[in-house]
């Protein structure tokens, strides 16, 4: 079975580190980029050990790269519309 590529953006908010927590627990997803705002003290850092999962190998970064299935913003309207657009033009 191909497993979903997620991609979370808001990764570090309180939303974005439950979903990312549900993922983990979801066999049949993986999580295959953690984004957050580019000014973000935390650009780099494993994901999974700045929310309590331990190292997962996923370094929260800073702008959606190609290669995920899907997108999960929990962010702001702006933001949205943004990994809308980059959705749409890497589709």
């Amino acid at each position: 079975m191909k497993k979903i590529k997620s991609i979370v953006v808001g990764a570090a908010g309180k939303m974005g580190s439950r979903i990312i927590h549900v993922i983990h627990e979801t066999p049949s997803i993986d999580l295959f980029e953690a984004v957050e705002r580019k000014d973000h003290p935390s650009i780099g850092r494993d994901i999974g050990e700045m929310i309590g999962l331990g190292r997962i190998g996923v370094p929260l970064e800073a702008g959606l790269r190609e290669g995920g299935d899907v997108i999960v913003d929990f962010t702001n309207p702006k933001s949205s519309l943004e990994s809308m657009k980059f959705a749409h033009e890497t589709a």
